[in-house]
């Protein structure tokens, strides 16, 4: 299980209030609050530091190379645009798989934990600003874009170059068609066909996220799709570790290094998916982000080990992984004496939320970023995420306000 403890960086003041101020990154981690609470600093330095931690263990890169000349903060920091969240205070804790890593006063110290088993993940930040891809025809001839927005866009073009045909979209009753030849993408549906950059702006947020975490998702630990021949996991560590050997020779020419370093790179497979999100519920109607939300669970639960992170400003996604879970307590609860009514109750339960994306509530969390830069893990009712939280208590101080105002009009017909 990684943990990640935060103070002084960007808007974030402290760890998380309570429990042992860390945030755990699983399964599932959402981060609910304001604008400018820190919801995305997080989720960039999670996805920074996990890069780093997994090219660590592919010896992609090594210690000194993090550590040294500030290069943890100017260049793997930068990348994701939160190199000036540092303040001269800031303090970083990380706890993960492989490697901990800790920032205080300027300095990095990492440590390595030697791992036989490390799941060797794909590590995908969708960024919110993912519909500017669907607006503008070849993006990639665009320059200064964030960088992360270059990489999605790349795994955005792999995602429709391996579509196989017309795919249904989970909302609104449409499909995908995806024209090679000609490089354009169509939205369909029962009685009209328009360009992607023409169609609504919900669509234009969806299709891109949608598209990349189905494909990455179904091709994880999937190398044959790349020309990369499988090999068991005992013969993967066997080749890594006479590759190690080789590296380590120092009559080694950097010629040879570089093209062992290749060759060690390609024996690692990718085993788990990782999938940083930011605000999936953009420009989608409640209903259209239960369906996409469900889909993502989906996608996550396809591989034991993946993790899904959101960050976003919805109650409703709070609400709609709280039925993802119910719906795991309901049908634990299902006894199969009387087949049929279990089959009665099992096809009730799934037409509310489909049985491929049900939560366990291990390894579900939910923080609220604070205005006041404080983080909140957010209670439990019954073993399911409360959705009691700032926005919530909004929608019912509009509804006092509302009854008010009807008190006011009764009192001026009167």
């Amino acid at each position: 299980m990684a943990k990640i403890k935060v103070e002084n960086f960007g808007p974030i003041n402290g760890g998380v209030v309570g429990d042992d101020e860390f945030l755990y990154f699983e399964k599932v981690t959402i981060l609910i609050g304001n604008q400018a609470t820190g919801k995305s600093s997080v989720a960039k330095l999670i996805s920074t530091i996990s890069w780093i931690e997994k090219s660590l263990y592919k010896k992609e890169l090594s210690v000194k190379e993090v550590t040294t000349y500030n290069r943890f903060r100017k260049k793997y920091c930068a990348y994701q645009g939160i190199d000036t969240y540092f303040k001269d205070n800031t303090i970083i804790l990380y706890y993960g798989e492989h490697v901990n890593l800790f920032y205080r006063d300027g300095n990095v110290i990492i440590e390595e934990q030697p791992l036989k088993d490390f799941r060797s993940p794909k590590i995908m930040y969708v960024p919110a600003e993912r519909n500017f891809l669907s607006v503008v025809e070849d993006p990639g001839r665009l320059k200064n874009l964030p960088l992360p927005l270059y990489t999605f866009l790349e795994e955005f073009e792999t995602a429709k170059r391996n579509l196989k045909g017309i795919i249904p979209i989970p909302v609104a009753k449409v499909e995908f068609e995806y024209q090679r030849q000609n490089k354009i993408s169509y939205i369909k549906g029962d009685d009209y066909k328009v360009r992607l950059k023409n169609a609504s702006s919900g669509i234009q947020s969806l299709l891109p996220l949608y598209m990349v975490s189905k494909n990455l998702a179904e091709n994880v630990d999937k190398d044959e799709s790349k020309g990369v021949k499988r090999v068991s996991l005992e013969q993967e560590k066997q080749i890594k570790d006479q590759l190690d050997k080789l590296l380590n020779r120092k009559d080694l020419t950097e010629d040879l290094r570089e093209l062992l370093l290749e060759q060690l790179n390609s024996v690692y497979r990718n085993l788990v998916f990782i999938n940083i999100v930011e605000e999936p519920e953009q420009n989608l109607y409640p209903k259209s982000q239960m369906s996409l939300l469900f889909e993502l669970f989906k996608f996550n639960n396809m591989t034991e080990g993946n993790k899904l992170l959101l960050t976003t400003h919805s109650p409703y996604i709070l609400n709609y992984t709280s039925l993802a879970i119910k719906a795991k307590n309901v049908v634990d609860k299902i006894k199969v004496d009387d087949e049929k009514r279990a089959e009665e109750w099992w096809r009730a339960v799934h037409n509310i939320v489909p049985e491929a994306s049900i939560l366990n509530r291990e390894g579900v969390y939910v923080y609220e970023m604070n205005a006041d830069g404080s983080i909140l893990r957010l209670k439990d009712y019954n073993g399911i995420p409360s959705d009691e939280n700032h926005l919530n208590q909004l929608l019912a101080e509009t509804n006092d306000l509302f009854d008010q105002l009807l008190e006011l009009e009764e009192e001026i017909d009167d």
